[in-house]
């Protein structure tokens, strides 16, 4: 019997587009013999069941339940396609466990802390992890002392960006001391939050990780080459990087970013998908930030990487479902 599957996207935050692509990239690859795909589309306090770009019927958030022509469907799971607020701070899955519903996606405390760039690091530092000399300043102080911090911990060039964000809306490279304040400026726009991290020179790769019948694995590698200063928003959604997938990077480093990224899975909890970044520099390599809901539009590296390790899109993402239902 087909499952009632909710793809679940839109939500308040910046990357709204993104995670439109994303649940747009899902829809069209999950199994029609194997599963009834509902996209539901989060608008403030409106949830719509949506065909294409026509809005039909609001979900009834007293149960996650929708009524079409008189019938009322209930959901089997939810598979998360939605960057940002309320999914990747771990509040929809708040939602989703008290309705007991099964979503594909890592749980709340898992979610809310790395949506959290700072507290993830510092968790992540007593098992050894290794990240970049940070300063993390809020909203609440002025400017100007967060600025005076900097300046006595960190030496530049130094990456400013919003604390809790995600797609690089908000972040800069910053060379010296005349663009800090209006790069921590713009951060403000997006966060209350700001982290501004010592710029670690080397090549920046990426790794996927998942479980498929209750083992963690990880991806193949891939290397980001950007034809901009860092991998920002272009860089990611419009073309201009160049991600080689797998990674031109030996046996050894290969296997020993792997292990680091299952054991980083494994230490959080996690479950269904994420996606953990890295910098490789002359000391060695060192962990960016943990994705909880990595991007798979047809630009979004997980999907590339499924893909090398022989995966069709359609086989894993019903895998990811097939595993939050055998749970």
């Amino acid at each position: 019997m087909k499952k009632n599957i909710a793809v679940i996207t839109g939500g308040e935050a910046s990357e709204v587009g993104i995670s439109l692509k994303s649940a747009a990239v899902v829809c069209a690859n999950l199994n029609p013999d194997n599963y009834n795909v509902y996209k539901i589309v989060i608008d403030g306090i409106n949830w719509w069941y949506t065909i294409g770009e026509e809005r039909k019927t609001q979900i009834d958030k007293n149960d996650f339940s929708l009524t079409l022509d008189g019938a009322k469907i209930n959901f089997d799971a939810v598979f998360v396609a939605l960057h940002g607020t309320p999914a990747e701070d771990g509040k929809l899955q708040g939602y989703f466990d008290l309705l007991k519903i099964p979503y594909n996606c890592c749980g709340v405390l898992q979610a809310a802390l790395t949506f959290d760039k700072a507290k993830t690091k510092d968790y992540l530092a007593h098992f050894g992890i290794k990240t970049a000399q940070s300063v993390l300043g809020l909203k609440s102080e002025p400017v100007t002392s967060f600025h005076n911090r900097i300046l006595k911990t960190l030496s530049f060039p130094v990456f400013v960006k919003p604390n809790k964000n995600g797609s690089s809306y908000g972040a800069a490279k910053v060379d010296n001391q005349n663009g800090l304040m209006d790069a921590l400026n713009n951060a403000f726009n997006y966060d209350n939050e700001v982290i501004v991290e010592e710029f670690l020179k080397g090549r920046e790769v990426t790794n996927g990780v998942f479980t498929h019948n209750g083992i963690v694995q990880a991806l193949p590698i891939t290397e980001i080459r950007s034809k901009n200063e860092f991998f920002d928003y272009k860089a990611k959604y419009e073309g201009d990087s160049q991600e080689i997938t797998p990674a031109e990077i030996d046996d050894e480093l290969t296997k020993a970013i792997q292990e680091t990224s299952v054991f980083i899975y494994k230490q959080l909890e996690f479950k269904g998908m994420c996606r953990i970044d890295y910098i490789i520099t002359k000391k060695g390599y060192y962990m960016l930030e943990v994705n909880s809901i990595p991007g798979i539009s047809a630009e979004s590296i997980v999907p590339q990487q499924a893909r090398t390790m022989d995966f069709s899109l359609p086989e894993f993402f019903g895998m990811s479902i097939e595993e939050c239902l055998r749970k």
